[in-house]
């Protein structure tokens, strides 16, 4: 007779009981934790939350046992905060306030959670209909860290010895932005000093800001800038509240323009914004690109000055302006700006003003936008359309209205038309980064131009034209094209302002070449500057990998022509210090010029030292950078910082490096300061194990921060600093049980170790001498005992070894 097979179902099971038999004499702890696949025991762990694969949060949660496995305990808000949309399900309304639960899957149907161990990582699965609608990167505004109180100053100084046929001198420029920072309150300063014949010290601006998250808005008062996307931006001391479109997911960030240039000697180029010198650099013979500018308002042309060792001065206009922006359907976009305006420029008026732009998202990609200003002498209105073309770009056009009231009683009216063209051709490999044209009747005043109509030195010449566009193209592998230009004329005179930029980069095998063009009229000067340039970078390879030697030549419409050698690096053997010589001669009288530099890139900011000397001087230039935080921890020096960034804490642990940033490394008390992070964005800080010392542990290696606008965060780490030890423990029974934990007495920090077998359990972070308690159940019956140590300082093992007995109470 045949018999069908039942169905069974079989899994894996291990017998705690076993460990009995490698060890007759030791017993074994309540292990049924242990006994499926990843069983803890419950308790409380710091974990990183995830949900539907991305990460949501870190925090402290405690776990449960249910059906052989820890689940977390949670609640509404903790959900809520995760992004689920409890208001959606009714089963949460039965939970009172504070109440907490573990069987997610009752509240959300097919929601689940599993908790990793090994990670720490608590995964929960959440089905999709469940989620709030949130944009891709979005990061939940209440996980923005408003920071730590703290006080910085971040400087870089620059100066410069220059020995001249006719005279000696000395220049020395000195950059500051300093801030204070108490809970969401920011409080910032840029500051700059001149020295050469005289000293002259600027306070650029002084303001207070905050964030106003509801509105996605950013406070300031003091001094500032209007938006420089409707009207040209004015600096202003007043309050402004505006639209912070970094707290978007989808965030524009700032632009700053790259300068370019030729240089004919060892000179120094300055750049003025506002009437304010904003940045100052000394540059070789041959042609130059400045892209580490940092502008100090959204728009506002730059003056660029290019002073020549022989005394001999160049200056043109670089144009900065910012680029349509569309709004998507429904968005909002504002400003709105009050206060006194005040300008570098002497003997300009500074009257109270009032000014306010709006952008707003329609149907069919259109977006709407306008604003207006007003004082008691000055009105203007804008209009403008902005319109999506999808695949053609995005297009621009707008009217402005003004109308002046002249010191003298005279009046002018008048009018500006304005059309702006965005696009980037991404299979083309063509990115049109702005074109633009604007047209102003002779009667039309920009609020600038306004405020310094009939001084004592002349008419003003407003604008009349303007014409920009700067275009890149890629060829593949065979290299890259970029074409720039800008043009302005004005009504009362027959000069005007040019740049022009054509060039053509290319590289080969680690071979790098280009070759430029370059245009300048200024409207200070009448006759125009039209000079080519090529060079060439070839690396270097054996003990010079990490060098290159390069050529470059360059030639003028003056009949200059200059011819460069250099080679340039980092030091075998050192790689955070840099070296740079070159050789040169040039024709028209230059005759030859040599130079040597070295920079170094150190954990608390950069140090520059340099020679240069051709026909007409020999210079000696100096550089530092760097900066100085106070916190509620001490004083912690560090990089040039940026607007957000972090103080790293991890007490004891010496030099250890930080994976984020260059040379980043924790000082003698183990903190360290991390630069220039993304506010409003998980920002993940990581130490680097291979720099700790045998003596050094930290519970976690990455700690993630999310600061906001402007804040200093905090990237904590649990250190256990001390000897790292492996105890054999027994008592009258024989060894301690199997899986018993021990802990340092009295020390809630210290690490927690569960015994193995034999007795033996690993801690690290022990101190020369302490008490070493371990606790266990048998049959539900608490057991403990406790070790007494001290470690000998003789011993040189990298993990130590104590065998001892372990004593329960009453001396057993």
């Amino acid at each position: 007779m045949l018999c069908r097979p039942g169905l069974v179902r079989a899994e894996d099971y291990f017998d705690p009981a076993a460990l009995e038999l490698s060890s007759p004499q030791q017993k074994t702890a309540d292990l049924h934790y242990f006994a499926s696949a990843g069983g803890q025991q419950p308790g409380t762990y710091p974990v990183s939350i995830w949900v539907n694969g991305q990460q949501v949060s870190e925090s402290n949660i405690t776990f449960v046992e249910e059906n052989d496995k820890l689940t977390p305990v949670l609640t509404a808000p903790q959900l809520a905060e995760y992004g689920v949309n409890v208001s959606a399900f009714s089963s949460f309304e039965r939970l009172h306030e504070g109440e907490t639960f573990t069987r997610i899957g009752e509240y959300i149907p097919d929601a689940s959670s599993a908790f990793d161990f090994s990670t720490q990582r608590l995964n929960l699965s959440i089905p999709q209909a469940a989620m709030n609608v949130q944009s891709r990167g979005y990061v939940d505004p209440a996980r923005w860290d408003e920071g730590i109180p703290a006080a910085f100053v971040d400087y870089t100084l620059s100066g410069s010895q220059t020995g001249q046929s006719t005279h000696d001198g000395r220049a020395t420029f000195l950059s500051l932005r300093s801030g204070v920072n108490l809970g969401a309150w920011r409080l910032r300063n840029t500051s700059s000093m001149q020295y050469d014949t005289t000293r002259r010290w600027n306070s650029l601006s002084t303001w207070l800001q905050r964030d106003v998250t509801a509105l996605k808005s950013q406070l300031r008062m003091g001094d500032t800038y209007t938006s420089g996307d409707v009207f040209d931006s004015v600096q202003f001391r007043g309050v402004q509240l505006m639209s912070n479109e970094e707290m978007l997911p989808d965030s524009q960030r700032g632009f700053a323009p790259v300068i370019r240039g030729v240089a004919h000697s060892n000179a120094k180029v300055t750049v003025s914004q506002h009437g304010y010198v904003i940045y100052e650099t000394y540059v070789s013979p041959g042609a130059f690109a400045i892209k580490d500018l940092y502008p100090t308002a959204q728009s506002g042309d730059l003056e660029v000055k290019v002073k020549e060792s022989d005394g001999s001065e160049r200056t043109f206009t670089q144009p900065f302006s910012s680029v349509p922006f569309m709004l998507r359907e429904g968005r909002v976009k504002y400003s709105l700006s009050a206060g006194r305006f005040h300008s570098g420029e002497d003997e300009s008026r500074s009257p109270v003003f009032i000014q306010g732009t709006l952008f707003y998202g329609l149907p069919a990609a259109f977006t709407l936008y306008g604003g207006t200003q007003v004082a008691d002498d000055y009105h203007a209105l804008a209009l403008g359309l902005g319109h999506g073309l999808g695949e053609l770009g995005s297009l621009g056009a707008d009217v402005t209205l003004a109308g002046t009231a002249a010191p003298s009683g005279r009046r002018y009216n008048g009018h500006s038309l304005r059309a702006q063209y965005q696009k980037s051709f991404a299979q083309a490999g063509t990115t049109f980064s702005l074109a633009s044209y604007r047209y102003s009747s002779s009667g039309f005043y920009d609020f600038s131009e306004a405020m310094m109509l009939e001084r004592r030195d002349g008419q003003i010449d407003n604008k009349r034209s303007r014409e920009e566009i700067a275009i890149s193209q890629t060829l593949g592998d065979v290299g890259n094209m970029s074409f720039s230009a800008w043009s302005q004329d004005y009504w009362h005179s027959q000069s005007s302002d040019k740049t022009l930029h054509a060039g053509f980069y290319s590289a080969w095998k680690g071979i790098s070449w280009g070759l430029g063009y370059y245009y300048t009229r200024s409207s200070s000067h009448n006759n125009p500057d039209r000079s080519w340039s090529f060079n060439v970078n070839i690396p270097l390879g054996g003990a010079l990998a990490s060098s290159s030697v390069s050529y470059t030549t360059s030639s003028d419409n003056r009949g200059y022509t200059s011819h460069q050698m250099a080679m340039y690096g980092s030091v075998p053997k050192n790689p955070n210090l840099y070296y740079s010589v070159q050789q040169g001669y040039a024709r028209q009288g230059q005759g030859s010029n040599s130079g040597a530099s070295l920079d170094y890139h150190g954990g608390y900011g950069q140090a520059q030292l340099g020679y240069r000397r051709d026909r007409d001087s020999s210079q000696l230039t100096w550089g530092a950078s760097g900066s100085i935080v106070a916190h509620p921890h001490g004083v912690t020096l560090g990089q040039n910082l940026g607007d957000s960034f972090a103080i790293v804490r991890a007490p004891g642990a010496a030099n250890v490096a930080v994976q984020n940033g260059s040379n980043v490394h924790t000082d003698w008390r183990g903190y360290a300061v991390v630069p220039t992070l993304t506010a409003y964005h998980k920002n993940v800080i990581t130490l680097d194990t291979e720099s700790m010392t045998s003596d050094t542990d930290v519970d976690q290696f990455g700690a993630t921060v999310i600061p906001g606008g402007g804040a200093v965060v905090e990237a904590n780490y649990q250190t256990h600093i001390g000897h790292r030890v492996l105890f054999t423990l027994h008592d009258k029974q024989g060894p301690v049980p199997f899986g018993a934990s021990a802990q340092l007495a009295g020390d809630n920090t210290a690490a927690t170790g569960m015994v193995a077998d034999g007795g033996t359990v690993y801690l690290s972070g022990i101190p020369d001498d302490g008490i070493l308690e371990v606790n266990w159940d048998d049959d539900g019956v608490a057991h403990r005992c406790t070790l007494p140590f001290h470690i000998a300082g003789g011993q040189q093992d990298a993990v130590k070894r104590i065998y001892a007995a372990c004593l329960s109470p009453g001396g057993n």
